[in-house]
């Protein structure tokens, strides 16, 4: 990228008209399936700024936590090796707990589903590239969408060359 164009993008970024969404990704550990996590969810809510959100914790804060907020970014959740879901990130708190400061992400309680992709296990969160968002399917309500179709019908798809 040229200095002048790097040099529009932090213009256009320091005055929030710049809102290519930067998202982050993290594990979710000890969860089996995304009904567990949405009921985890659940009973997490907290009152945040006159809205339902859910703290997500983890050591440090991201530098980029201004362009995720600014540009409306998402933390997606992948559970066993697979990214299935996404929430809006509403913002950033840093708190002081009995084990040091630790930020506390507050994200949407608003689930959204994604197409299931698989993900390789890493420690704490990253950056999630925009080409590697998976879509969204649909806000979950607790019910499972299946990714796989009923063997029967996989099996006519195979043989008809389909999957």
């Amino acid at each position: 990228m040229s200095s002048f164009l790097k040099t529009g993008t932090q213009v256009l970024r320091a005055k929030g008209l710049f809102k290519m969404p930067v998202h982050m990704i993290k594990l979710v550990v000890g969860i089996e399936t995304l009904q567990d996590f949405y009921e985890l969810q659940k009973r997490e809510a907290v009152e945040y700024y006159g809205q339902k959100a859910v703290p997500c914790w983890t050591r440090y804060k991201p530098r980029q936590a201004d362009d995720i907020i600014r540009s409306e970014g998402s933390i997606y959740r992948v559970i066993k090796n697979r990214i299935q879901c996404r929430a809006k990130i509403l913002g950033f708190e840093m708190v002081e707990t009995d084990n040091g400061t630790k930020c506390m992400i507050m994200q949407s309680t608003e689930m959204v589903q994604t197409v299931s992709t698989p993900r390789r296990p890493f420690q704490g969160w990253r950056y999630l590239k925009l080409a590697d968002v998976p879509e969204d399917r649909s806000i979950y309500l607790g019910q499972d969408v299946c990714d796989t179709p009923p063997e029967d019908m996989k099996n006519e798809l195979e043989e008809m060359g389909l999957l």
